[in-house]
């Protein structure tokens, strides 16, 4: 693809190194003992399902999941504001206040 030339076996390598992270992310986020360490896992596992998604696109020689990858970063992005805000919202409550 337009003059990459990765070997298939590098590749393939690295996906096993991304999924088992994935996994990782994945029981983090289950087991985390905060909602931020939760939403920071769950963030590390979306970075990895995109970088998943842009190895198996490099690996079958696909364009298309480029933009795909493209796309869910940038939903991702708004995804990560969305939750910092919800973090940070529960933070400054104090017990006292009411909702």
């Amino acid at each position: 693809m337009n003059g990459i030339n990765v070997p298939e076996t590098v590749v393939d390598i690295a996906l096993v190194f991304v999924v088992i992270g994935v996994f990782a992310a994945i029981v983090r986020a289950a087991i985390g003992p905060s909602r931020a360490d939760r939403i920071v896992a769950a963030e590390l596992g979306f970075i990895g399902a995109v970088s998943a998604i842009l190895l198996v696109a490099l690996r079958l020689d696909e364009p298309v999941l480029f933009d795909f990858a493209l796309i869910a970063v940038l939903i991702g992005f708004l995804t990560t504001i969305g939750l910092a805000r919800l973090v940070t919202r529960d933070v400054r409550k104090t017990p006292g206040d009411s909702p």
